[in-house]
């Protein structure tokens, strides 16, 4: 995400949500070495120790499994109201290969996910 889109993406209304979740033995005190991974001024860290929103999104986006290593674009109009995340306006999935996906839905492409993201900056009020 920082090189395919958020260091090709100047616009200072995009911002970036990074979740952090305990998967592969991830932990709390890993979190300051990954955000490097995304050291974009605009890119918020979190920790989710819990895996809560792995099942959130696993609900609203209709995995068979928990939803973690997804990329979710939200327009500055989004609200999270209730229990559930509301879906995205559109998002990508590194899970399995491009060849072989475990879920349904886009793989990650960074030129595609950038396109997208201009396009929802473009109906973004600034």
């Amino acid at each position: 995400m920082q090189n395919g889109v958020m260091a090709r993406s100047n616009d200072g209304r995009l911002r970036a949500y990074v979740a952090w979740v305990p998967m592969f033995r991830g932990r709390e005190e890993d979190v300051r070495k990954a955000s490097t991974e995304v050291p974009d001024m605009r890119a918020s860290h979190y920790w989710d120790g819990g895996s809560v929103l792995t099942q959130q999104y696993r609900r609203t986006l209709g995995f068979n499994e928990p939803a973690w290593d997804i990329y979710l674009l939200y327009g500055a109009q989004a609200k999270w109201e209730g229990e559930q995340p509301p879906p995205p306006a559109y998002w990508m999935h590194q899970l399995g290969t491009p060849r072989r996906p475990r879920v349904n839905g886009p793989y990650l492409d960074a030129a595609v996910f950038l396109e997208k993201t201009r396009e929802l900056l473009t109906h973004t009020p600034g």
